[in-house]
């Protein structure tokens, strides 16, 4: 439910009264393939980003993937903090 309401384009479609119930979704992609790359992105930011306000702390944290909140600018720049 997170991802619905957190991305637009899966948002359930809607429709209204002057198109005889047919169903529309304005913010529907034009390449089915938006989706998956949309929720692998999604994955990741919920799993080492976003704090659980009833742990406080993220997914990766609890299962020992994670020593704290990863900063998504580490992720979306990771050539830039890797080590060398």
């Amino acid at each position: 439910m997170q991802i619905r309401r957190r991305v637009n384009m899966f948002e359930r479609p809607f429709s209204s009264g002057s198109n005889q119930g047919r169903l529309w979704n304005g913010y529907s992609p034009y390449n089915p393939e938006m989706y998956q790359k949309l929720g692998d992105i999604f994955r990741v930011f919920y799993n080492y980003c976003q704090l659980s306000e009833k742990y406080n702390d993220t997914p990766a944290m609890r299962l020992g993937l994670a020593k704290g909140v990863v900063d998504i600018e580490k992720i979306i720049y990771f050539n830039k903090y890797a080590k060398k």
